[in-house]
């Protein structure tokens, strides 16, 4: 079958998943939400059907073509969003992560899926791969949430009551769920450095190297590392929390675009 045959269906499945989340938004209907989240679920299921595919056909970790590297991250992404908008019925994040996914799915449509240079993979570097884009993925959920809680607390202290907020729960539910995806990054990212660190020991013979990508990935794990230590200990919480995450995700951007597609010319290069 087909790659781009599902590639092309996940990024439809996502596109209206998307849509009818940002509906819900304005028009707060609960069906249009229920239609959103089974959009995510098939899209979700294409997805893992695409990268499955691109495997079987190339041989090779679909991390090495910048197609296999948007679809993966698109699939963090709505794995992350569907654990916690089944576990806490967070509806109103889907019309803020969903987008996420449908642009990355664009991003894969439009890229290259020839893959580059093949390197050995093993469990461990799967277990990298797979562990990293889950944990920035749940970065990428807690700073969406941030904002998200930001906005609610500024329309409360000027007692504005949108209906943007109608489905929304107690901030401090909200601030639970940003801590938790938090360290649930957090744990899938230390991980994935451990598996890291393995799989460049078997590939280039030694556990560091000073690579750009692992001293940015080594700056991120400090920096949600302080994070964690401040909320718990610190008492950063509420907006000193939703600030933090949003910095953390700033920094995961200049990783993922610096690094990934201008500073690696080598395992951890995107580019065609």
């Amino acid at each position: 079958m087909r790659v781009e045959s599902f590639v092309y269906a996940t990024a439809f499945l996502y596109t209206v998943s998307t849509l009818h989340y940002l509906l819900f938004l304005s028009l707060r209907k609960d069906k249009l939400a229920a239609v959103g989240l089974y959009a995510a679920r098939f899209g979700f299921l294409t997805n893992l059907v695409s990268i499955v595919l691109t495997i079987a056909n190339s041989g090779t970790v679909v991390l090495f073509t910048p197609r296999g590297a948007f679809l993966t991250l698109a699939l963090s992404v709505v794995t992350v969003f569907l654990y916690f908008s089944t576990k806490h019925r967070l509806s109103l994040s889907g019309a803020f992560l969903m987008p996420w996914a449908s642009v990355l799915l664009l991003a894969s449509v439009l890229s290259s899926g020839v893959p580059k240079d093949v390197f050995p993979v093993g469990i461990t570097g799967v277990v990298h791969i797979f562990t990293a884009f889950l944990g920035y993925s749940a970065f990428i959920f807690s700073a969406i949430l941030s904002v998200i809680y930001l906005i609610f607390d500024r329309h409360l202290k000027k007692k504005k009551f949108s209906v943007f907020f109608h489905k929304l729960p107690s901030l401090s539910l909200v601030e639970s769920v940003i801590y938790h995806s938090i360290t649930v990054g957090f744990t899938f990212i230390t991980i994935a450095m451990f598996a890291g660190a393995i799989w460049s020991e078997k590939v280039f013979g030694s556990f560091w190297s000073w690579h750009p990508k692992q001293v940015a990935t080594l700056i991120t794990w400090f920096i949600y590392a302080g994070i964690i230590h401040l909320y718990l200990y610190g008492s950063w919480r509420g907006k000193r929390l939703c600030y933090m995450s949003i910095a953390g995700l700033l920094v995961i951007l200049m990783d993922f675009v610096g690094v990934n597609f201008f500073l690696a010319k080598d395992i951890h290069s995107f580019k065609g």
